[in-house]
Parts: structure tokens; sequence; C-alpha cells
């Protein structure tokens, strides 16, 4: 079973990113390791506890994405 555990350790924080007093959350190593992006997609299919689910919707927080 993935661990939400190596997830957080692998998400770098940049501080005073893009301004001071923000935090922002670098996910590019997850992205970067297959086997962590993987283990991110099962965590997220996992927590839908076999919903019926239409859409997926991504929303952008600050442009960051």
């Amino acid at each position: 079973m993935p661990s939400a555990d190596s997830l957080r350790a692998a998400i770098r924080d940049v501080v005073d990113f893009p301004k001071p007093g923000i935090v922002f959350k670098d996910i590019t190593p997850v992205l970067a390791n297959g086997a962590l992006f993987r283990d991110a997609i099962t965590l997220i299919c996992d927590s839908a506890g076999g919903q019926k689910i239409d859409k997926i919707v991504g929303i952008d927080a600050r442009g960051f994405i």
C-alpha cells in the first residue's frame, strides 16, 4: 500500500515564493519519480472509496500549476 508519508517527504517547500508569506509546494519530485506518481494516483483513487465519478476537476490555486 502506498504511503502518504513518502509523498509528503518528496514534496519540497519553497518559502516566500512567489512573494513573502507564501509557501509554494513543489510537487516536481513526485512527477519526476514514476513510483511516487503511481502511489499518488493510487491514494487518490483509494480515497474515492468506490464512488461513481463522472468528472475530475483540477482547480488551479494562484496560477502555480
